[in-house]
């Protein structure tokens, strides 16, 4: 007897972001997974930090700038299905050192106010080292957004 499986198909923003295993050195991961449920879809973004399209870190030892970039790259992603940070219900968020918890929060308030987020998403903040140690920012997301919105065509 076949196993049931709940739809599901991978994330992606390519003229933003570049998939993890098509790194030089390569990950086993992709960017998110969009999961679809009766009547709505749940959106999982794979931890995502300050890199370009290539896979490069960028904005080394700016932590504010990398924050900035992080908020960006999510946002990018959340795009490519149709979504955006309206529809993010949780993130958990991964910074290297605490003592740039402040600068954090300055900078996702002001991108939730960017974005009018009201209210704001359910959330967990850690300190923990990341896979790359110039990285000092990592956010993974999860959204919902009704299973009959429009999705952009392919190629995002």
């Amino acid at each position: 007897m076949e196993k049931r499986r709940i739809p599901k198909s991978q994330i992606s923003s390519k003229r933003v972001l570049s998939e993890a295993y098509e790194y030089p050195k390569k990950v086993s991961f992709v960017r998110g997974m969009r999961v679809e449920l009766d009547g709505c879809v749940m959106l999982f973004i794979s931890g995502t930090a300050s890199v370009d399209e290539g896979g490069k870190s960028i904005h080394p030892g700016d932590f504010a700038a990398q924050t900035t970039r992080t908020f960006s790259n999510i946002k990018s992603l959340l795009e490519s299905e149709g979504a955006d940070w309206v529809d993010v219900v949780r993130t958990t968020c991964y910074l290297t050192d605490f003592r740039n918890y402040d600068t954090f929060n300055k900078v996702r308030n002001g991108f939730y106010e960017q974005q009018g987020l009201n209210p704001y998403p359910a959330s967990t903040c850690v300190e923990a080292r990341l896979c790359r140690p110039e990285l000092l920012v990592e956010i993974e997301v999860i959204a919902m957004v009704p299973k009959d919105r429009d999705r952009p065509r392919a190629g995002g």
